[in-house]
C-alpha cells in the first residue's frame, strides 16, 4: 500500500505531464473541514503507563487520577461553554479567557473546589486590567484560496479552515486579494532567489515541539517578509491533524497559522502550480474582523491551609486557557485541586503554611495573575520559601506515526508515556534538584534528566516576589491548539504528578531554608 501512495504522488508531479489538468486542485485530495473539540492524533486503545503508587500512599484516594479526570472535564466545560455563547465575538476562538465570562466561571469554580476540599480561607480577589493595555482578538476571518480553472476543470474556490489570524493582525477594508508565492522557511537564502512584492507568502514552519520554540526565528523571519513587500504572510504550520494554532504574533503584517493537513494541500498545490509553469497564477483572499479590549477584570482564587509556622510554600496554577487547553492548563489545575484535597482536610499536618493560588493567568494583555497576586499578598509571599508553578504537566506524547494518508499527510501517534516535563529550579538549589530525582524513582514522572533554571509561562510574573521558583512545564506539539482536549491527557500521568507535588510539598514543609536556598 505504501508503494502505491508513492507511485501516486510521483505522478501527480512528475514536470514531463501535459500542462492540461483534468481534475480540479492538480487532482490532489481537498483537506478535511476543521472540527472543534476533537484529537487530531491517533489515541489508540493502549492506554498510558498505569501510576506507581509506593507503599504506605495507598490510602489516599484523593489523588486517584480519575478523581483528577473528572476536576479536568469540568473546567474544560467552560471553555465549550465560551464557543457555544460566542463570547469572544464568533465561535473561531474560545476558552477561558480572563476578563470574560468564561474566566470568572473558572474562578468561581476553583474557589468552591477549595471550600469543598475543607480549606477554611478561602478568597477571591479581583483586579482590573493595566490601564495602558488592551487584548487584540480577532473575530471573524477566513483564508480563500481563489478558484482557478489552470488548476483543473471544476477547481472551485477553498477555505482553509484551520486558519487562525495573530496578533496584531489588521486588514484596513477587511479583505486582501493578492497572489501566492511559497517561500520555503524564508531564510534570507532562500529569498535571495524571489520577489515577494505585493504577494501573499506562504511560509513552513516544522515545529522542534511546541510553537514557541520557533517564534525566535518564524517571526523576525515574517517581519522580513513584509519588509520586503509581501502583504501577507500564511504560516503553514507541521503539526497534528488539522487544527488551529494560535501561537506566534507580531509578524510586521497580516499574518495567520495554517492548520496540518490545510497546510500539507497548499504546499502540494503550491509545487504542482510550480511543476506545470503556473508560477504566480493562484491567489488567495484574506478577511479579517478584529476587536480590542481593555477595563478588564481577571480573577486570582487564594486558598490558605495553615501550617506550623507562617513561613509558607505557594503552589500556583493558572485558569485560564486557549480553545479547550487541557494541557495549557486544565492538567495543572486539576493536581492543584488534588492538593487542596489531600491537603485541606488537616489529614496532614505541615509544618509550613500552604498556599494554593488557582491564578487568573497570563493570556489577557494587562491581566497577569501572578504579579497582581504577589502585590495583593505581601504577607504570604513574604514569608514564602518556595514558589512552585504548575503548567502543562500532563499531556501525552505525540510522535509520528508509520500511517501516511492519501494527500501525503503523516499522521500523529500517542505512546505510553507523557511528554517530557522539565523542572526549572532558579536558584539551583542542590536538595529541589534532588527530589525531582527521587521523584522519577518513587512515582516514575518523566523529568528530563538535565537541571534547568526556567521559569516560563506563571513563573515570569513570579519573579516580583524575589523567592525561588520551581516550574514543571511540558512543550508537547498541541500547546495552544484547538487539539489539546482531554484525550490528549495522560489520566495516570495526572495521578503521577500528583502524588509526586504531594510527596515534595512535604519535603520541602520540613526542611531547613538553607537547603532551599543556599
Amino acid at each position: 500500500m505504501p508503494v502505491a501512495v508513492a507511485v501516486c504522488l510521483t505522478t501527480a508531479f512528475n514536470p514531463a505531464l501535459a500542462q492540461t489538468v483534468e481534475s480540479p486542485w492538480y487532482d490532489i485530495p481537498l483537506p478535511p473541514t476543521f472540527e472543534a473539540h476533537n484529537l487530531p492524533a491517533i489515541a489508540g486503545t493502549r492506554g498510558p503507563a498505569p501510576a506507581v503508587v509506593p507503599e504506605g500512599e495507598e490510602q489516599y484516594v484523593e489523588l486517584a487520577g480519575q478523581r483528577l479526570l473528572q476536576d479536568l472535564r469540568a473546567i474544560i466545560e467552560f471553555s465549550h461553554q465560551s464557543r457555544q455563547q460566542q463570547e469572544l465575538g464568533g465561535n473561531q476562538m474560545w476558552g477561558r479567557v480572563s476578563g470574560f465570562p468564561s474566566g470568572k466561571a473558572s474562578a468561581d469554580w476553583a474557589a468552591q473546589q477549595f471550600r469543598d476540599a475543607g480549606i477554611d480561607q478561602v478568597e477571591t480577589q479581583t483586579f482590573t486590567q493595566n490601564q495602558d493595555a488592551s487584548l487584540w482578538l480577532p473575530v471573524q476571518w477566513e483564508v480563500r484560496l481563489i478558484g482557478n480553472n489552470i488548476a483543473g476543470a471544476g477547481s472551485k474556490d477553498v477555505v482553509l479552515t484551520t486558519a487562525v489570524a495573530l496578533a496584531p493582525s489588521q486588514i484596513p477594508d477587511g479583505t486582501l486579494e493578492a497572489p501566492l508565492i511559497y517561500v520555503g522557511t524564508a531564510r534570507p537564502a532562500e529569498l535571495a532567489h524571489m520577489d515577494v512584492s505585493g504577494k501573499i507568502a506562504i511560509q513552513h514552519i516544522t515545529p522542534q515541539a511546541h510553537l514557541v520554540f520557533e517564534r525566535s526565528a518564524a517571526v523576525p523571519r515574517a517581519q522580513d517578509l513584509m519588509a520586503r513587500g509581501a502583504v501577507a504572510v500564511l504560516n503553514i504550520i507541521d503539526q497534528p491533524g488539522n487544527e488551529m494554532a494560535r501561537d506566534l504574533a507580531n509578524c510586521g503584517g497580516p499574518c495567520f497559522n495554517i492548520g496540518g493537513r490545510d497546510g500539507v494541500f497548499l504546499g502540494n498545490v503550491m509545487d504542482a502550480a510550480a511543476t506545470r509553469g503556473h508560477d504566480g497564477q493562484l491567489s488567495a483572499r484574506l478577511s479579517l474582523q478584529t476587536s480590542e479590549h481593555s477595563g478588564l477584570t481577571g480573577y486570582n482564587v487564594v486558598a490558605v491551609v495553615p501550617g506550623a509556622s507562617e513561613e509558607s510554600i505557594v503552589v500556583n496554577a493558572h485558569l485560564d486557557a486557549w480553545y479547550d487547553g487541557a494541557g495549557d492548563n486544565g492538567d495543572g489545575v486539576a493536581v492543584l485541586m488534588a492538593l487542596a484535597r489531600h491537603f485541606g482536610q488537616r489529614q496532614v499536618e505541615l509544618e509550613r503554611t500552604l498556599v494554593l493560588i488557582a491564578s487568573a493567568g497570563h493570556h489577557t494583555t494587562g491581566l497577569n495573575g501572578p504579579r497582581n497576586a504577589v502585590s495583593m499578598n505581601p504577607d504570604l509571599f513574604d514569608n514564602s520559601v518556595l514558589i512552585f508553578n504548575l503548567e502543562h504537566v500532563a499531556q501525552r506524547n505525540f510522535s509520528p506515526a508509520r500511517s501516511v494518508l492519501p494527500d501525503g499527510y503523516r499522521e500523529f501517534i500517542a505512546d505510553s508515556g507523557e511528554a517530557p516535563i522539565v523542572a526549572g529550579i532558579t536558584n539551583s538549589s542542590p536538595f529541589l534538584q534532588d527530589l525531582f530525582n527521587e521523584g522519577v524513582q518513587r512515582y516514575g514522572t518523566n523529568f528530563v534528566s538535565g537541571n534547568s533554571t526556567m521559569a516560563s509561562g506563571e513563573g515570569g510574573g513570579y519573579r516580583d516576589a524575589g523567592k525561588p521558583i520551581v516550574t514543571t512545564m511540558q512543550a508537547p506539539p498541541l500547546y495552544h491548539t484547538s487539539g489539546e482536549v482531554a484525550e490528549a491527557i495522560s489520566v495516570p500521568g495526572m495521578e503521577r504528578m500528583a502524588r509526586f507535588m504531594a510527596w515534595f510539598i512535604k519535603q520541602v514543609a520540613r526542611a531547613p531554608n538553607s537547603e532551599i536556598n543556599p
